[in-house]
């Protein structure tokens, strides 16, 4: 029978498919988000995150499945512990709601204490509300003391006595001058969290989630390096732990979908599927594995190779496993973009637009200071990103709004969510283009009429408009 092979990477969303008629069975082959490494200290360096961990299944059966609702939700990296007096811990990996990881501890009060890695999500495949197949996320690093290192996140699991119980479980803070314990990850039985150290010592790594192998093969890994490695399906860097202070790398999931032919014959009486057709070619049998008929003048395909799957940020991240990102949708009323648009942090990795939060640092914009979500009416296309019609995009050296711009796309009026943030130098980069973060109406005629230099003078123009708002609101011109 004619297959299909789907590829997933980490965006913050779950993607979703009505099972079609004719699926017998699906592969599937998944890694687990990593955790984050904890933060240093003059003890040293904060312990690495554990690797992801890995599953493979075959021959999943799908034929009782037909007309219900797959979803996959890849897991994502936790990030890695701070350093400094009361420093954060480690942001959590986050997976379909309830399967996230932990975040990490933060570090003691005293300076250069180190704060816990978080921990990463699992990565899930769910059939009709029904988990078949999980691969659990890596436990965080933990931060280090002025006494001794943090422990590293642990590869194996300790289950957690918390509700639910596949989240992990948040790490531990420090009250002294010692390292935050790292997260436990997210799984069919989600991982304990690392204790923050005694005095002046590092705290302990976190624990990994479970697996659910639904029949096949688990592969936990060992330390830093994921299982599967050697599959096929592996890419270079997925699932890999964190090294001390620095962030896990997002999981994977490769679904193979195998569709019959979408068509019966009469036997006996009875109306039965067909599922092989064969041609004979140059004296040898070949299987037909694409074939169309025209219904209405037009072209239909008779086989489900086609699988497009929709990806929906409801339910992801949530209960408790860090900020839902609420409907499926896009960003806010400034200027936003759509859940589950890639933005370029600074150490080069990228992270949904939801799912970037305060303190994170992000590509030419720097610190984020300030997140949020609105509803817009006027989404528009630009090279193949969704974003608001009234955002300000560096076009051709010189910026413009997206409705105004020669590549922008009107998708119509349709309401959406969107997101967006706001950074230090005011910019994001996506896909290698430059767009401001959020702005406000009279900023962006700024912007248009002074261009570069507004990136320099951006905090006295709002100071000044704060103060002319007040005078409007007033009547006091």
């Amino acid at each position: 029978m004619p297959t299909t092979t789907k590829t997933f990477i980490y965006t913050g969303t779950i993607n979703e498919l009505v099972i079609p008629a004719g699926t017998t069975h699906i592969d599937v082959h998944l890694w687990g988000g990593a955790g984050g490494g904890g933060g240093a200290d003059a003890g040293g360096p904060g312990g690495y995150g554990a690797a992801g961990h890995y599953v493979t299944a075959t021959s999943i059966s799908m034929a009782s499945n037909i007309g219900d609702t797959i979803q996959i939700a890849v897991g994502g990296s936790g990030g890695g512990g701070a350093s400094g007096g009361g420093a954060p811990g480690g942001g959590n990996g986050k997976s379909k709601e309830a399967y996230s990881g932990g975040n990490g501890g933060n570090a003691g009060p005293t300076p250069y204490s180190g704060a816990g890695g978080g921990a990463g999500g699992a990565t899930v495949v769910i059939v009709d509300g029904t988990a078949v197949a999980v691969a659990g996320g890596g436990g965080g690093g933990a931060g280090s003391g002025a006494g001794s290192n943090g422990g590293s996140g642990l590869n194996t699991n300790s289950a957690t006595a918390h509700t639910p119980a596949t989240l992990g479980e948040e790490g531990k803070d420090h009250s002294g001058d010692g390292g935050g314990g790292g997260a436990g990850g997210g799984g069919v039985a989600g991982g304990k969290s690392g204790n923050g150290g005694n005095g002046d010592q590092g705290g302990s790594g976190g624990y990994a989630g479970t697996n659910n192998a639904a029949g096949g093969t688990e592969d936990n890994g060992s330390g830093v390096t994921p299982g599967g490695t050697g599959s096929a399906y592996y890419s270079p860097g997925v699932a890999v732990g964190g090294s001390p202070g620095g962030s896990g790398a997002n999981g994977r999931a490769v679904v193979i979908f195998t569709v019959g032919v979408q068509a019966s014959v009469k036997v006996g009486g009875a109306w039965k599927d067909v599922s092989n057709i064969y041609t004979k070619v140059s004296g040898a049998w070949k299987e037909i594995t694409a074939a169309y008929v025209k219904v209405s003048g037009a072209w239909k395909d008779m086989f489900n190779s086609g699988l497009n799957f929709t990806a929906t940020a409801s339910g992801f991240g949530d209960t408790n496993g860090g900020n839902s990102s609420g409907s499926y949708g896009t960003g806010g009323g400034g200027g936003c973009f759509i859940a589950g648009t890639l933005v370029t942090m600074a150490d080069g990795s990228q992270k949904a637009v939801e799912l970037v939060d305060i303190r994170d640092e992000v590509a030419v914009g720097g610190f984020v200071f300030a997140t949020g979500k609105f509803l817009i009416d006027d989404l528009f296309e630009y090279k193949g990103i969704k974003v608001s019609g009234t955002h300000m995009v560096k076009e051709d050296g010189s910026w413009t709004r997206v409705a105004d711009s020669k590549y922008g796309k009107s998708l119509g009026d349709d309401e959406h969510i969107v997101y967006v943030f706001g950074s230090e130098f005011r910019r994001i980069m996506i896909n290698g283009i430059e767009f401001t973060d959020y702005f406000e109406i009279d900023e962006k005629q700024k912007l248009l009429s002074i261009g570069e230099k507004f990136f320099g003078i951006w905090r006295e123009h709002d100071r000044q408009t704060q103060v002319d708002d007040v005078k409007i609101l007033n009547n006091d011109w």
